[in-house]
């Protein structure tokens, strides 16, 4: 065993600190095992033998995105557990995805920025709720992730488009905002999204953007109809900025894009967080005709009439349609 490892061996945990031992019978409830094995990497972050990727701030992400006009490929839980081989609510496991998923990690071009999630240390910028939720996913998957990760390149924050509900301190979330914001001012965008998302729907999200064109896909296994999607994106005008919310897709989409010269960010779950930093939630709750997949009966597929939304399609690729 690693001077710093955790090994899963049913039923039990055996985690290595320091040379320390300790041995944990496996109990997916218990908050104080979890706490125990991922102690060291919590509190002892700086500690020269603790591994972490090195991921840069939020405001250093949003920096690069305005000034540099980078891309950007986000990964969360779900890219990692679909490149594991587990199904996604809204993505079937496919070997050809998982791959994709894998090579971007370790890519290496300076205008696409790989996004990570920063719960590998510290967590005390998010709610309690989000710590215990990031301190089991980290607790069982960290061995997994390094193994496929580059420890020594830098990443930068997959949070982004996480600016509120799952933080302990919102009173950055106008911040954050403000510079998501300052990314698409005065641009011509394309939001290449699910088909029930409609991000910026019934709001003000995307108010300052020159203009704005979409490109519906399936809310469901989009991966399966990719070649389609890249193609059409393909024969957009190069100052395009690409807006994308498409799950894991979207990840693979962003790095594409941006290989072909385009600026293309991977935003998911923005506008949903707009929403409830608009309304002050603090819980996660359905959004009125769109799709939330993590709140509780948010998993609605109804139809619209918002006449300006409907304009703004360029492209219906679940029925084939150009407009």
């Amino acid at each position: 065993m690693n001077k710093n490892s955790i090994i899963v061996d049913k039923p039990y945990i055996k985690l290595n600190i320091f040379g320390i031992k300790i041995k944990i019978r496996k109990n997916r409830h218990s908050q104080k095992a979890l706490e125990l094995l991922n102690w060291a990497y919590e509190d002892f972050e700086q500690n020269k033998y603790i591994q972490k990727p090195q991921i840069a701030t939020r405001e250093e992400t949003l920096d690069a995105l305005i000034n540099s006009r980078t891309s950007i490929c986000r990964y969360g839980d779900g890219e990692f557990n679909l490149i594991f081989g587990s199904d996604l609510p809204f993505q079937k496991y496919s070997e050809k995805l998982s791959d994709r998923l894998k090579e971007i990690l370790k890519s290496n071009n300076s205008n696409i920025l790989v996004g990570l999630s920063d719960v590998y240390g510290n967590l005390d910028e998010f709610t309690n709720e989000c710590r215990r939720y990031f301190r089991q996913f980290v607790v069982y998957n960290r061995m997994k992730i390094y193994s496929i990760i580059d420890l020594k390149k830098q990443y930068y924050n997959a949070e982004i488009s996480r600016f509120y509900m799952g933080l302990q301190d919102k009173s950055r979330s106008a911040f954050y905002i403000k510079m998501l914001k300052n990314i698409w001012k005065d641009r011509d965008i394309v939001i290449v999204e699910g088909e029930f998302s409609r991000l910026g729907c019934n709001n003000d999200l995307f108010a300052h953007a020159k203009s704005i064109q979409r490109v519906i896909c399936p809310a469901i296994n989009a991966f399966s109809r990719y070649d389609e999607i890249l193609e059409f994106c393909k024969t957009l005008p190069k100052e395009k900025l690409f807006i994308l919310a498409l799950g894991p897709t979207a990840t693979v989409l962003a790095y594409d894009l941006a290989t072909f010269g385009f600026q293309a960010l991977d935003l998911g779950h923005i506008d949903i967080e707009y929403e409830w930093f608009l309304m002050g939630a603090t819980k996660k709750v359905p959004i009125k005709n769109k799709y939330v997949n993590e709140a509780k009966g948010g998993r609605i597929k109804t139809s619209i009439a918002n006449e300006k939304y409907k304009s703004e399609i360029i492209a219906n690729l679940i029925t084939d349609k150009n407009l």
